[in-house]
């Protein structure tokens, strides 16, 4: 039968585990403190061959517009895993990735292990960012595989010299968003940990959802594809974090101005964290814009702030919660400015917070289409500012069995003028990574309120 690959994967496990990719044997890899060798590879697939109906997994619109894309990601564990406890960890974790992807069955890929050659304490005091890069599975969106031939997810479990461990993955964003992905890996710890079997209620829901109905798939223009830019210019990446005694200040300060300026016609309206750090990177971001368009004598006279809102528990009824899929949609906040414009928090973050209510608006197909398109053209423009968050997502909460992670973070993701937020461990602060020009970051970083607010990649501290 012949299929069309823009609209659907075909996801035979024979298909996707048997294809012609590249497999490191061994692999070494320097960084400027230490080296990561690869010891092993291996293809994983679901312990259970996947039924012949399963097959096919149709693409939404959503999916196809991150079919090019993935996510990656890395977990750190405190707990020693030396010698033969590493090798039986290992095994774990193969075997119950296996009973995962029965699950979510449109996965499957490659397992590394890998050793890092230096203590974890001194990787993150501070995070050696360069060699988080390498903690990471190579990313098949960097191969000349067509995007059918690519695999869905590679993970790479790395040993630190101490003992402690890294889990790295790299997800397909053609199946997957932030809230299925974080949802996979919980599900795959708690599976490890013999906290749920295949008799229980959650493994025998629907998890894997035909979203086409939400998202009717198109033949798909190239140009709505999230893509890596053609540019000369450095793209660099920053890690930054928000300070959560700071943030919950700010909040204060920024629900009483809201209160204050309420209209009795309007809802009240209360700022988050995401809500107010959200509006300080916006901020600063409008700031750079500015001057990029002084620096070629034009003026800004709006912006605009695009972020991801997860659509599960706004449907009627719910969806499951764990359920794969990108489900979400992009949300639009936009402000207009003069050449002297002050550009005030508490103002941005009411724009934010209305955009998020508006979000919840339904968009037909080319309805959504166009608001891509504006996108595009405003992000080539300066004009726009992508922003995503993972804050709220239990990512802290995925335990193999020897404890929740010390620290997760999101891997580089080189697109140019975007920013992505996640909580801190103790669930007060936030960290942002934000990517941008080299010479854009060097105009954020000096920004008022990041100075303010912010501070440049700072250690990590284990509690013994």
């Amino acid at each position: 039968m012949a299929v069309n690959l823009k609209i659907i994967f075909r996801i035979t496990a024979s298909k996707l585990i048997t294809n012609n990719v590249q497999i490191f044997s061994k692999r070494s890899i320097k960084s400027a403190t230490s080296d990561v060798q690869i010891i092993s590879t291996e293809r994983v697939k679901p312990s259970l061959p996947t039924r012949k109906h399963l097959r096919t997994y149709k693409l939404s619109l959503i999916d196809q517009m991150n079919s090019d894309f993935y996510i990656p990601l890395v977990f750190f564990y405190s707990a020693s895993c030396k010698n033969q406890d590493f090798r039986k960890k290992s095994d774990l974790l193969t075997q119950s990735l296996a009973t995962t992807l029965t699950h979510y069955y449109p996965f499957a890929g490659r397992f590394i292990d890998a050793n890092v050659g230096c203590d974890l304490s001194k990787f993150l005091q501070p995070p050696d960012m360069e060699l988080l890069q390498q903690l990471i599975p190579p990313s098949p969106q960097l191969s000349n595989l067509e995007i059918s031939e690519r695999e869905l997810l590679a993970v790479q479990v790395n040993l630190f010299n101490s003992g402690e461990m890294a889990i790295g993955v790299c997800f397909s964003h053609g199946v997957a968003d932030g809230s299925a992905i974080f949802n996979f890996m919980k599900t795959w710890g708690e599976i490890a940990r013999g906290v749920i079997n295949d008799n229980d209620n959650m493994c025998n829901n629907n998890i894997v959802l035909n979203c086409t109905s939400l998202f009717p798939p198109v033949k798909f223009p190239q140009q709505y594809q999230i893509r890596s830019p053609q540019s000369s210019r450095k793209i660099v990446f920053k890690r930054l974090l928000f300070d959560g005694k700071k943030i919950a200040t700010l909040k204060e300060k920024v629900n009483r101005e809201l209160m204050a300026n309420n209209n009795s016609d309007d809802d009240v309206l209360q700022a988050t964290r995401f809500g107010v750090v959200s509006a300080l990177i916006w901020g600063a971001s409008i700031a750079v814009a500015r001057e990029r368009k002084r620096a070629i004598d034009n003026m800004l006279y709006s912006h605009s702030m695009y972020y991801t809102m997860n659509l599960r528990n706004k449907m009627n009824p719910p969806m499951f919660p764990r359920c794969m899929g990108n489900i979400f949609r992009l949300v639009r906040a936009e402000w207009s400015l003069a050449e002297d414009d002050a550009i005030e928090v508490t103002n941005l973050v009411r724009t934010v917070i209305k955009a998020k209510r508006m979000g919840r608006d339904v968009m037909n197909n080319d309805e959504y289409l166009d608001f891509i398109k504006d996108l595009y053209e405003a992000w080539e423009d300066s004009r726009s500012f992508p922003l995503t968050s993972v804050v709220g997502l239990p990512y802290y909460e995925v335990d193999f069995g020897w404890g929740k992670p010390v620290w997760f973070s999101l891997g580089p993701i080189l697109l140019p003028d975007i920013a992505i937020l996640s909580s801190t461990s103790d669930g007060e602060g936030i960290e942002a990574l934000v990517v941008m020009f080299k010479e854009d970051m060097e105009n954020f970083e000096q920004e008022t309120n990041i100075m303010a607010y912010a501070s440049a990649n700072p250690s990590i501290f284990i509690r013994k």
